[in-house]
């Protein structure tokens, strides 16, 4: 058995074959300081397991409900196994569960319950993001206060879980302990390296590791409620990402990289300092870095020739572009500011230089008109052309208006939610009620998957079918309650 002050696990669900950050960075945070820890990835064990029920244990961990009641013991017999196998390999003091998203809030209760249902005295702590429920990030703490009023955990951080987890397991109190008056951390450059030596990355299909450059965002787009969490954009130097990124591919063997930053060019000097640095690195090494990310677009006066070279040569690959609409005016309204022109250079330079992107789109922007629209789908018959690089096309399902965002906040006299942040009608432009974004949403589409770009998801189909089940029966929206099923062939086009 081992002993260890604290076990740091990855729990379900979060739908993804690459090792998660939080653990190993925590791990390396508090053996810095004289701790000892342990981490395991329980996410991925479930996701890779050969169990017969696995997509409904998928289903059932991440929305926390099931049409079938009788299966719903399976679920709790596969947690109370993982919690027996825990105890049996590991003797922590504390146990923190790193809460991703919302969709790891079923398991984690369950874990839980099981863990003190063994063994009484364990200290549990819940940390992370999916500790605020699913309705914008600037959500409350309500879920965790919960969870330590009923006695299944100890305590809660809500964020900066580093310097908060040190602080409790020093002092047993502080900010950011079950409270949310948390502390940005403003230095990132000394944060210790990531520590992955608990996991086997040999097993994960996808050989990528995580890296943080910044938190936080330079933009303040209308639809994004991420400046209600980080209150400052914050970012290391180009040169102390490079080192890291350098470092661990000689210590893990491990050669691509994916950044978890809203995006990676907020800041160009640091951007160029690391691409710099990494373009010369891979000029000479046997094994050359690759990595992706978060990016703005940025015209060629602000990203220059250069920067585009260096982006190649230092490994850039798979960067997803926030394109949102091919309407500047659509833009414009979201303060994405980049021009049409902006844009077109952007393209062309990636193309050049052969970087590939990934369009994420919003679909049914308050704003948008049909001209708006038939504006987005230009966009793409032009960029029939780059489509060598333009890799996959994200569409999402259609917009929905965040609590907390400047969005809500702006319209908020303007814009009927009928019952659901899907639902809603801005009164300036009433013809884009829910109806018609979903027509255009699939009309965008099968048209890009007409003109031969990459635009398959399921899930985002999926999800359509669902809310619309839930705007036509005039039912009150609830992601909690998703239980998607199967989407009805739909042609519009």
């Amino acid at each position: 058995m081992l002993n260890c002050d604290i076990l740091i696990l990855a729990v379900p669900l979060t739908d993804t074959d690459k090792p998660l950050q939080a653990p190993a960075i925590l791990k390396a945070v508090v053996e810095k300081h004289g701790y000892t820890a342990q981490t395991y990835d329980l996410n991925y064990e479930l996701i890779t397991s050969k169990n017969k029920e696995l997509d409904f244990l998928k289903q059932y961990f991440s929305f926390g409900t099931t049409n079938d009641h009788n299966k719903i013991i399976l679920a709790e017999d596969y947690v109370s196994d993982m919690a027996t196998k825990i105890l049996k390999i590991y003797d922590p003091t504390f146990i923190a569960v790193s809460v991703f998203t919302y969709q790891c809030q079923t398991f984690s209760m369950l874990l839980a319950q099981h863990l003190k249902k063994i063994k009484p005295g364990i200290k549990i702590i819940f940390g992370g993001q999916g500790l605020s429920i699913a309705s914008g990030i600037q959500s409350s703490d309500a879920w965790a206060k919960e969870c330590k009023q009923l006695g299944l955990i100890d305590h809660y951080i809500i964020s900066e879980g580093e310097q908060a987890l040190l602080n409790l397991l020093k002092d047993g109190k502080g900010k950011g302990i079950d409270n949310t008056d948390w502390e940005q951390k403003l230095d990132l450059d000394d944060n210790p390296y990531p520590n992955y030596d608990d996991y086997n990355l040999e097993q994960y299909s996808f050989k990528t590791l995580m890296i943080t450059g910044s938190r936080g965002c330079v933009r303040r787009c209308t639809f994004c409620d991420i400046h209600k969490h980080w209150k400052r954009f914050v970012f290391r130097s180009g040169k102390s990402i490079a080192e890291e990124m350098i470092h661990q591919s000689e210590r893990y063997k491990i050669y691509n990289f994916n950044f978890t930053d809203s995006l990676i060019n907020g800041s160009m000097k640091a951007y160029r300092d690391f691409i710099t640095v990494l373009a010369e690195h891979n000029q000479s090494a046997e094994k050359k870095l690759s990595w992706g990310g978060q990016f703005i677009v940025r015209g060629i006066h602000s990203m220059t020739e250069k920067d585009w070279k260096l982006t190649k040569i230092s490994g850039g690959d798979k960067l997803n572009v926030g394109v949102e609409s091919g309407s500047e005016a659509v833009r414009d309204h979201m303060k994405k500011q980049f021009s049409d022109k902006d844009m077109d250079e952007f393209v062309e330079q990636a193309h050049i230089n052969k970087v590939r992107l990934q369009f994420l789109m919003i679909m049914g922007y308050p704003t948008e008109t049909l001209h708006d629209f038939k504006l987005s789908l230009k966009m793409f018959k032009r960029y029939r052309k780059y489509q060598s690089v333009i890799t996959k096309v994200v569409l999402g399902s259609t917009l929905s208006i965040l609590p907390g965002t400047p969005l809500a906040e702006e319209l908020e006299q303007s814009v009927q939610m009928n019952g659901g942040e899907n639902f809603w009608v801005y009164d300036k432009n009433k013809s884009l009620d829910f109806r018609e974004r979903i027509k255009r949403r699939i009309i965008m589409g099968e048209e890009c998957a007409k003109m031969g770009f990459d635009v398959t998801n399921n899930n985002d189909y999926k999800l359509l079918h669902y809310l619309w089940n839930i705007y036509k029966n005039k039912q009150t929206q609830n992601v909690i309650d998703l239980n998607t099923s199967s989407l009805n062939e739909q042609k519009y086009s």
